[in-house]
């Protein structure tokens, strides 16, 4: 066992976080279940990377105060990966699918395997089924605490199985590649088996927390704060991604829908910027109602949206717009606003080789402003 190292690798995983955690204290913007799910996996993290490099010190020295510290420590250890794991499957759950009624009913069944673990940690302080502290003060495993990694193991498993089925039911997950988190993780474990005398298990999860939350920090660059949805940074990147693509391999049509809302500025005059604001988030959860897996949406400008899609062909497009005036017309019909919605609507082609971003925005912001013509008239 190399003591140094793993205090080292320790301290280094504990520092991480501190300043992880002073970060999202001096830019936190709100405090709902998620977020406190990842503060509580940060705090279980900082003071494992206390107890373990501990519970190594103390191993072996004769002493009743060292056997209850490397008991209770270890018992911790245990307790901090279980509660961890459970916890970032909460996270990740809200994170994707953003339905806390959701995650309530699915996790208050998913609680039960964890609270029987938890409890029988406390069985083992007196019939030591799963570790044991010796005569001779030293720490040892039982083959039956292969029972908590497979839970482990079976917890980690379902957060990869959510993530690739919020991407099959959304069409993609952008800015939460739980991979950020898993691999340095995986890695660490790895090095940890492969070396004898190093801990890095609680340095990878720290690692892992930084890396997710860079993501997640991404995310806020390129979402509207006011209606959630993409705004035209990301548009301007996604409009990148496609630019750079072959067009003769490319097997997709890509087209632009450009969104204006009508007589916005007399929602504004009429009822106040309070109305304005909730007029916007309304139209915001209009699109993303009939937004298929093939699309996005974007806030471009103020009252100006686009919804940016892949298409077979410009029947696809107008059947979408058909469907945005159908939904626009339902909430007006059973929304109990003191305004009513209405869209100016156009759209082009983007054709990769020969379009530029800007000629594309021309190309749908004319269209828009051809339909917004014939509405005033």
């Amino acid at each position: 066992m190399n003591l140094q190292a793993i205090i080292v690798a320790n301290m280094t995983g504990f520092l991480i976080l501190f300043f992880l955690f002073f970060s999202r204290f001096i830019t936190r913007t709100k405090s709902d279940l998620e977020e406190h799910a990842f503060d509580v996996m940060m705090y279980l993290v900082m003071i494992a990377l206390i107890v373990e490099p501990l519970g190594f010190a103390i191993d072996g020295i004769h002493s009743t105060v060292c056997y209850w510290i490397n008991l209770i420590g270890a018992t911790y250890l245990y307790f901090a990966n279980g509660t961890g794991i459970f916890l970032w499957l909460m996270y990740v759950d809200l994170k994707l699918f953003h339905d806390r009624s959701r995650m309530e009913k699915i996790y208050y069944k998913l609680s039960i395997p964890l609270a029987v673990l938890l409890l029988s940690l406390i069985g083992n302080l007196k019939f030591k089924y799963y570790f044991y502290i010796d005569e001779n003060y030293v720490y040892h495993r039982q083959p039956t605490v292969y029972i908590f990694y497979f839970y482990l193991m079976a917890c980690t498993l379902y957060s990869i199985v959510l993530y690739f089925y919020a991407k099959y039911v959304h069409g993609s997950v952008a800015f939460f590649p739980i991979y950020m988190f898993m691999v340095p993780i995986l890695v660490c474990n790895i090095i940890q088996m492969l070396f004898y005398g190093v801990s890095l298990g609680w340095l990878g999860v720290s690692i892992g927390c930084v890396a997710l939350y860079m993501s997640l920090q991404q995310q806020k660059t390129y979402l509207d704060p006011l209606t959630g949805i993409y705004n035209r940074m990301y548009f301007a990147h996604v409009m990148y991604k496609i630019s750079r693509k072959n067009r003769k391999k490319s097997t997709n049509n890509y087209y632009g829908i450009m969104i204006d809302i009508n007589n916005f500025k007399s929602i504004n005059d009429s009822f106040g910027h309070s109305a304005g604001d909730m007029a916007l988030k309304d139209t915001a959860n209009i699109f993303n109602s009939i937004a298929s897996v093939n699309s996005n949406v974007f806030r471009y400008a103020g009252d100006e949206f686009i919804i940016l899609t892949k298409a077979k062909d410009e029947s696809s497009v107008v059947k979408l717009e058909d469907q945005l005036r159908a939904a626009v017309d339902e909430f007006n019909a059973l929304d109990s606003r003191p305004y009513k919605l209405s869209f100016a609507i156009g759209h082009g082609r983007y054709i990769i080789g020969e379009d530029s971003t800007d000629s594309f925005f021309r190309k749908i912001d004319t269209a828009m402003y051809e339909d917004k013509k014939r509405y005033h008239e």
